[in-house]
């Protein structure tokens, strides 16, 4: 792991200033204030973002290691996003190098592209500039894990023989948010208006002009997009310069409310459940109908049912029965530790609409049975 980031130093420096400021502004002025631009907004947001999305990530190393290879533990590959997709994957390796005794020096692997990490896995390892490193382990996103089994990204298309699922991490939504009070109720009624669609070619953006092309492509052609991150939209919002975002990632109270809290803003997410068997008839069985519960953020009134993707914690067959085991029982145990965790993960049945393009790992399997067993004997 790199010892200091360049986000670490960022936020560093950025919080230096902003306290060095603060206190000058005190010492000339007999009622100090808070106040907040728009540049200090945006580092607050995005420091509360990386240590809100995945709460355990602030207690673990910031910066993804950048092909350096320890022995005596295991190597996560996860592919890159701007929505921070990979801060599971830090938080998985967290977990298992603090409490699985035969890998504690665990570690993750950060990658240029999700399309590459079923074909890394399959190999066992890649070479880089920094020399060559295992692959052991792989997070991939249901629908990624799809494109690459039926051929449907750049590259050929792939089978699952030898590959294993573990374990289910919580699942992605695609929230689509609005003002509390806005007239917009629907997907249909955001025809014509401002949007902020997530940066480009972020995961936000391509699931959300997939839902849109499924739903009803005049209203995908009608938008006046923007290309804005979270931290930018929850601001534009707050401005009224877009009139709704969209956002893929867990639920995340910590996330969405430390930044409707700095803006003084509600928010409301709409409901298009409408769209989401079109979207899988368009776009593939990777994509599923879920549920935001009523509750899941403080301000939400009623269930609101999106369209949601798998996470998925992938192996090779070879990984050791008793290691995947212990994998399995540690990130259930220690659940809380993901946001959004609020079901056991290893319910890899989690219903019908689950997509699963593994077959389950032995050890995972068994450790299933245990539970099942325990489960039984307490009844």
């Amino acid at each position: 792991m790199c010892r200091t980031s360049w986000c670490r130093r960022f936020f560093i420096s950025m919080f230096s200033r902003m306290t060095t400021e603060t206190k000058k502004e005190n010492r000339t002025s007999t009622q100090p204030r808070f106040k907040m631009n728009r540049r200090e907004f945006l580092a607050t947001a995005s420091g509360a973002a990386a240590a809100g999305f995945v709460p355990r990530v602030s207690r673990a190393h910031l910066g993804a290691h950048e092909g350096r290879f320890a022995t005596g533990g295991l190597t996560l590959i996860s592919g890159y996003c701007v929505e921070g997709h990979h801060l599971v994957g830090q938080a998985v390796v967290d977990l298992i190098s603090r409490h699985v005794s035969t890998a504690k020096r665990s570690q993750l692997t950060v990658i240029a592209s999700s399309a590459d990490t079923l074909r890394l896995l399959r190999a066992g390892h890649t070479d880089t500039p920094y020399g060559r490193f295992t692959v052991d382990l792989a997070l991939v996103e249901g629908d990624e894990a799809y494109a690459a089994l039926k051929g449907t990204n750049a590259l050929a298309s792939q089978d699952a023989a030898g590959l294993r699922l573990l374990t289910l991490l919580p699942a992605q939504y695609l929230h689509i948010a609005t003002l509390s009070g806005s007239p917009i109720r629907s997907i249909g009624e955001l025809k014509g208006k401002a949007v902020s669609v997530g940066p480009a070619r972020s995961r936000s953006e391509k699931l959300t002009l997939r839902l849109l092309e499924a739903l009803d492509p005049s209203v995908g052609a009608s938008l006046q997009r923007a290309a804005l991150g979270l931290s930018e939209s929850m601001w534009a919002l707050a401005e009224k310069k877009i009139d709704a975002l969209a956002w893929h990632g867990p639920v995340s109270p910590a996330l969405f409310e430390h930044l409707a809290g700095l803006l003084k803003i509600r928010i409301a997410l709409l409901s298009y459940e409408e769209g989401v068997p079109k979207l899988r008839e368009k776009y593939g069985t990777a994509y599923y109908p879920a549920l935001i519960r009523q509750g899941a953020y403080a301000w939400l009134e009623k269930d609101i049912r999106v369209a949601g993707t798998q996470n998925l914690l992938v192996s090779r067959l070879d990984l050791p029965f008793q290691l995947a085991h212990d994998i399995v029982k540690t990130l259930d145990s220690h659940r809380d530790a993901f946001t959004g965790g609020d079901r056991r993960l290893s319910d890899i049945s989690a219903g019908p609409e689950t997509y699963r393009p593994f077959p389950v790992h032995p050890g995972a399997l068994k450790f299933r049975a245990d539970q099942a067993g325990t489960v039984t004997e307490g009844r």
